[in-house]
């Protein structure tokens, strides 16, 4: 298919217009990326499915192929799949495979020294025990696809039969009665609720507790309403294709008399969801199995995470091989230079070695210095460290009942090594719990206090509703600016009949009210600060005065723009609103708590009480307020893009009135030109009001300057802006508009952006109502959180789509920000360029210090067009303390986690925490995603590495549990590589006495269970339970944290003075020995010091060494498990020597192994030798250790002593003692004793 004409026109003009500077290359490359945009668009496949009701069999109508049925599958296996696609997935691991390559090796018994099984029978233990946790996991996904797919539903087959989920199809007409769940993606035709409304649960789809409305067709919900008519109804459903997207649905309903009708996410209930609060639905599927809405978002792409330590455990692999490939080509060598030499020998006359073999059977005896069990040993260290944060009662949040939550064990080291935070704001540094606190109207501002309200109204309808404290000190104090009524002109102007008589208004005394704080009273006592106390007066007296009309119209909107649903408690009557938005849940609450009651939402229409409030039912004005009910003609949904939502109404007068509300920036440049407002038909009916001193109230342009000031200034106080603004429109205006609309509604494809398109042309040249300002209180223990956060040397960026205003004074709520700080505010009125590298000249060269950078989502994308200048922005942000970007929608989010996470240097780690579906895409783009189960829902949770409940418990999970994991893990991986270069080596130290022959110094059997029976649970126990610092010390002291920020634990510098040990410890133990068999040993078996028997003392010694050295040397927390496993290692390798020693075959040519170890256990000699090869080998390390500790104790060291004394480390958490202030002799003293017990 051809490009379209106006796709041919933007070809033909790219070269002249898009790139007039660009070379003929560049403009190619320019072109040729067009082309295949423009290809793409034209070879989508139709986004529409067709389904011809009461046909069998259907098929795809786009495809000609049967629909899927409806059993669902989140298995990964079938019974003949397991096995090859886990032998792939295991060997596609490079250090499986090279294990595998070396058990091929042994197979060969010219070339294996050391047996061959030694490889192959760790290897097959290690592989069976991943299969088998991976087998039985998959079981279990098995046993819950039977137990869903087994499930019954009512479907129509002529009359309603009892049918399992799985053999349900597209076209079947379903049954669903209360409290059951929607078997299948359905199409809502008839409801038993009234009206054809109908509720449903959707906390398992999408994580939101409250309940959602859906609403039939009222064409299909009346013609439908009984299983007769759908047998017998004829038509089409046209749909979008299967996708993810939760929040929408394009499709149509075509009749068999042809007249069409849109169906939209109102008329879907998903699979996942229950049916609440209603009798019975009848629907109709349209998506089954893996094509519903559930199935399609849990099969999505994400970005695979893996940990920042793996890419060092990497290297430290390829170099570990490499030295293996390097001393198996030096062992070569010196084993051919050696027979070259001693070839006259007359016990080795006439051999001659392939030098292949001699290369490939070093390789094979030092095969194992890369651990064999790393990779399993870690996958069961970390689940335990899993256990552990689920079950921290420090993370648990008694009040919602949500504990910590980890999703995956990947990342639980990344958690001790974080640089950059990325936080979102509202429900994350916020409650997400909104109450209206301030709201302007006729260029006058309000501060609204519920509790007063409610006692005024004689009606405590707020009880339910928490209160909000107000954080900063701005919104404490009086601002004359923020509410702009002049006290001085009102006083003067009381004696005269005016619009707004304040001398009717009671006086507000609330100081003595012990409900209320003293910074509340402190506002409500000024006389400068009026409440909707002072309002509602204003109101009740004065209803027909240009600011009462203004006022009430104003209250009527904030009770009629909305998409609530409001609900009677059954027990006590009470109203009770059900919606998604947090805002509109705390406006209606206002005006129910003002007297504008929202009480029932029906098809097409909404019911509204007013208590205590004049019904203005015949007013000579526009703006004239009924009580009653209000017919809804359109709905033009809230959209990211949009950032606004209106509701046309037909109000009670036969009018037709645009209600709409939406953020400052989109509602601004839609409003109709002051002037012209000026000119109302009904200005001169004004009856009760004295034009001379009512003007400045018509004067809408002084009215929209102050309107636009006071939600500057909520915004500076903190608050979430929304503005109001209507339009009357004439009918034929309307009913040419509504013809746009339907024809766009009836759209299948493209359906929203038509939409959008259609809801510019009416919401235009509308008229300011009124503004108001939600409070969205700070979470407890925010500030401190983050104050220790940056403590700790981690960067905390909050990306929100608040205005610059509110997120920069939340940033100094929450002490992002301080009263120190430098403030770069990031715009396009100036140049960016210029600007960026002035400040990343100063910055870098530290002329400044403690700064922030502020920007918003515009610039952000104007940046974003601009590769180098993005590049600039970058490297100045993240030399900065702190990055406010403020306006950016969920791209924006991710892409700037995405530009930090590749900016930053290599190990660095970033989180992003949020609590909202808009959060998802950088929570998933971050190394570690962090979802708040919050009030949101559990989107972001469902989709992040792990869940808390508040942004405080950040802390433990970093500071404490992260920490812990890392420095765990640190020690593990070190542990496990010593143990192996420790016991691998004395096989490379053993070929001195053998002229580099390539024999194995240990029997087959032996050398096979080292890593599995005799080194693995010391090792096991430090990566699972050691704490070098306890909670208390992590918590109070957060620059501890900065260890795993620096790589401190486990960097290329560590790992090799351990491998130095390792070496050492090889030397020792091999040589001493053999050393001293003459002098020392004497003769134990009336001979000379056998094979077996050297390799015995080597083995022991090693056990022994490598015991104590993991679980003593380098451990700080001795507990009931480090003495357990090492005794248990230890009786282990006696115990299987004992056996061993009778079991094993008599006369052996090489290893005589029978009865060996019994006698060499029965005289000292063998004990004392050991003992004194290991105290050898532990001494230089025990006497490293104290003199690092005399001379350069590190941090860590120091806070190990200072935690003996619980006084001493109270006073420096609280900083009532000064680290410099500790006596030196004390210090000293105290870490010389320490010495003794820990070391």
């Amino acid at each position: 298919m051809p490009p379209m004409d106006d796709e041919k026109n933007e070809l033909a003009q790219i070269t002249h217009h898009e790139l007039p500077q660009a070379s003929i290359l560049d403009k190619l490359r320019y072109l040729t990326s067009k082309l295949r945009t423009l290809f793409r668009k034209q070879t989508q496949k139709p986004l529409n499915r067709k389904i011809v009701i009461n046909s069998d069999p259907l098929t795809c109508h786009s495809a000609n192929i049967h629909y899927k049925d409806n059993a669902v599958r989140t298995s990964r296996y079938t019974f003949l799949s397991f096995l090859p696609k886990q032998l792939y997935a295991q060997f596609s691991r490079i250090a499986n495979l090279y294990f595998l390559f070396v058990a091929i090796l042994q197979a060969i018994p010219e070339w294996s020294p050391t047996g061959q099984f030694t490889t192959i029978i760790p290897l097959s233990c290690f592989l069976f025990l991943a299969m088998s946790r991976e087998g039985y996991d998959d079981y279990r996904r098995h046993r819950q696809d039977q137990i869903e797919n087994n499930q019954e539903c009512l479907v129509l087959r002529g009359v309603w039969t009892k049918t399992k989920w799985k053999n349900l199809k597209v076209g079947d007409f379903v049954l669903v009665k209360t409290k059951e769940w929607i078997p299948a993606d359905l199409l809502l035709l008839h409801s038993k609720g009234e009206n054809g409304v109908c509720y449903i649960e959707t906390a398992a789809l999408d994580g939101e507790t409250n309940l959602k409305q859906r609403q039939a067709l009222e064409e299909t919900n009346s013609l439908l309403s009984s299983p007769e008519a759908l047998v017998t109804f004829q038509g089409t459903v046209e749909a979008e294709s299967p996708n993810s997207d939760l929040y929408n649905f394009d499709g149509s309903i075509t009749f068999s008399h042809g007249k069409a009708f849109p169906l939209t996410k109102n008329q879907m209930l998903l699979r996942g969801t229950i049916l609440r609060n209603t009798p019975e639905v009848y629907g109709m599927v349209i998506f089954t199995g893996e094509e519903t809405k559930l199935r399609m978002n849990a099969t999505k792409n994400i970005r695979t995470k893996a940990p920042s330590m793996q890419r060092i455990l990497n290297r430290v692999i390829i170099m570990i091989f490499s030295f293996v490939m390097l001393l198996s080509i030096l062992c070569t060598t010196m084993s051919l230079t050696w027979e070259k030499q001693d070839v006259d020998r007359w016990y080795i006359t006439g051999f001659k070695r392939n030098p292949a073999a001699i290369f490939f059977g070093f390789v094979i005896i030092f095969n194992t210095m890369i651990p064999i069990s790393l990779y399993v040993t870690m996958e069961i260290i970390k689940l335990v460290q899993v256990y552990f944060i689920n079950n921290d009662r420090n993370m648990y949040h008694k009040e919602t009942d949500t504990p910590a939550e980890a999703r995956t064990s990947t990342l639980n080291e990344e958690l001790g090594q974080v640089s950059h935070i990325f936080s979102d704001k509202t429900g994350t540094l916020t409650e997400n719990i909104m109450l209206l606190r301030k709201l302007s109207v006729c260029g006058f501002a309000f501060l609204h206090d519920s509790e007063s309200v409610s006692m005024m109204s004689g009606e405590l309808t707020s009880t339910s509703t928490p209160y909000m404290n107000l954080h900063h000190e701005n919104l404490i104090q009086s601002r004359k600016s923020s509410y702009d009524i002049n006290i001085e002109q009102i006083e003067q102007k009381r004696s005269r009949k005016t619009s707004v008589n304040f001398s009717m208004i009671a006086p507000v005394t609330l100081s003595c009210r012990n409900s209320i704080d003293s910074s509340r009273s402190k506002v409500l006592s000024n006389l400068s600060t009026k409440t909707t106390m002072d309002l509602l007066n204003i109101i009740r007296h004065q209803p027909n005065t240009p600011f009462g009309r203004r006022a009430r119209f104003f209250l009527l909107s904030i009770a009629l723009c909305h998409t609530c649903v409001a609900e009677r408690d059954a027990e006590t009557g009470e109203i009770i609103y059900q919606s998604s938005s947090p805002d509109e849940f705390a406006l209606l609450t206002a005006a129910k708590e003002l007297g504008y009651v929202f009480t029932n939402r029906s098809l097409g229409s909404v019911s509204l009480k007013f208590n205590n409030i004049p019904d203005c039912s015949v007013t000579t004005n526009g703006d004239s307020v009924q009580s009653g009910t209000y017919q809804i003609l359109n709905v033009l949904e809230f959209s990211s893009e949009r950032k606004m939502m209106s509701v046309i109404y037909q109000l009670p007068d036969g009018r037709i009135c645009l209600f709409c509300k939406g953020a400052d920036i989109a509602i601004l440049e839609r409003l109709r030109s002051p002037r012209e407002s000026t000119h109302r038909k009904y200005l001169s009916v004004d009856v009760d009001v004295n034009k001379e001193h009512s003007e400045d109230l018509y004067d809408e342009k002084l009215m929209l300057k102050k309107t636009k000031k006071h939600v500057q200034n909520f915004s500076t106080d903190g608050l979430r802006t929304l503005l109001y603004a209507h339009r009357y429109i004439d009918k034929e205006e309307y009913d040419k508009w509504n013809e746009l609309f339907l024809e766009a509604s009836n759209s299948v494809i493209g359906r929203r952006e038509k939409l959008e398109k259609v809801a510019k042309l009416i919401e235009t040249d509308m008229e300011i109502t009124g503004a108001t300002g939600i409070e969205d209180r700070l979470q407890c223990g925010v500030p401190e959180a983050i104050g220790n956060l940056r403590a700790a040397g981690i960067k905390v960026w909050m990306l929100t789509g608040d205005k610059r205003e509110t997120a920069t004074n939340i940033g100094y709520s929450c002490s992002l920000i301080k009263t120190n700080s430098t403030i770069i505010h990031v715009d396009l009125n100036v140049n960016l360029n210029e600007m960026l590298k002035r400040w990343l000249k100063d910055v870098s060269e530290g002329k400044v210090e403690h700064v922030a950078v502020i920007i918003d989502g515009e610039t952000l994308m104007s940046i974003e067009k601009e590769s180098s200048l993005l590049d600039t922005f970058m490297e100045l942000s993240v030399l900065c303390e702190t990055v406010i970007c403020c306006r950016v929608n969920p791209s924006q989010k991710a892409l700037v986690v995405q530009s930090v996470r590749k900016k930053l240097k290599d190990g660095a780690v970033t989180l992003a925490i949020g609590d909202g579906a808009n959060d998802i895409a950088m929570i998933q783009e971050a190394h570690v995603g962090i979802g708040i189960a919050g009030r949101e829902g559990l989107q972001a949770a469902r989709t992040s590495d792990y869940s808390i409940a508040q942004f405080k418990f950040l802390e433990n999970l970093l500071f404490v549990h992260g920490r812990w994991s890392y420095v765990r893990l640190s020690k593990f991986v070190l542990g496990t590589f010593y143990k192996c270069i420790c016991f691998y080596l004395t096989q490379g130290a053993y070929q001195i006495f053998t002229g580099f022959s390539g024999s194995s110094l240990y029997e087959q059997w032996t050398l096979a269970f080292y890593n599995t029976l005799f080194s693995s649970l010391p090792v096991m126990v430090v990566g699972m339970f050691e704490k070098d610092l306890n909670e208390k010390t992590l918590l109070g002291i957060p620059e501890l944290y900065q260890r795993g920020q620096k790589n401190m634990e486990f960097n290329m510098q560590v790992f090799l003075s351990w491998m130095l040990g390792g070496l050492y410890h090889a030397l020792v133990i091999v040589l001493t020995p053999a050393l001293l068999q003459e002098h020392f040993m004497g003769n134990l078996q009336a001979e000379s010091l056998q094979l077996f028997e050297l390799g015995l003392y080597s083995y022991t010694c090693v056990v022994l060494v490598v015991t104590v050295k993991i679980a003593y040397l380098e451990c700080h927390n001795w507990t009931i498990m480090t003495h357990l496993t090492s005794i248990l290692t230890l009786l282990t390798w006696f115990l299987f020597q004992t056996v061993y020693s009778y079991v094993y075959p008599i006369n052996q040519p090489v290893y005589s192994v029978n009865g060996t170890f019994r006698n060499m256990a029965t005289k000292p000699k063998f004990w004392i030798l050991v003992l004194l090869i290991v105290s050898i080998a532990l001494l230089p390390s025990y006497l490293i250790v104290i003199i690092r500790k005399m001379v350069m104790p590190s941090e860590v060291d120091f806070y190990q002593e200072v935690e003996k004394d619980e006084e001493q480390l109270e006073g420096l958490i609280e900083g009532e003692i000064d680290e410099k202030n500790i006596d030196e002799k004390n210090h000293d003293e105290m870490i010389n004793k320490g010495f003794v017990v820990h070391v």
